[in-house]
């Protein structure tokens, strides 16, 4: 049986990929910046949750296409 490798698992990716979005409007967070009224601060805190959103449904999509092909090698064995 093959090892598999944790790093590649769709929930560690995306974590990650979080984690990045995260860091990005924890560094440069513009306070004084107004678009529309408001700050650009709350701009990019409304479409984080879009993104994750997306995140969410990338995720589930993901593990239902992983979890299908397992099926399918754990029948083809049989």
């Amino acid at each position: 049986m093959q090892a598999k490798s944790r790093w590649l698992d769709p929930g560690i990716i995306l974590v990650a990929i979080l984690l990045c979005c995260v860091a990005v409007v924890l560094i440069w967070w513009p306070t004084d910046t107004y678009f529309m009224g408001i700050s650009l601060a709350g701009w990019l805190m409304f479409l984080s949750y879009i993104m994750w959103f997306i995140l969410a449904v990338i995720y589930v999509v993901w593990i239902e296409k992983k979890e299908r092909k397992e099926n399918d090698d754990e029948r083809r064995k049989k």
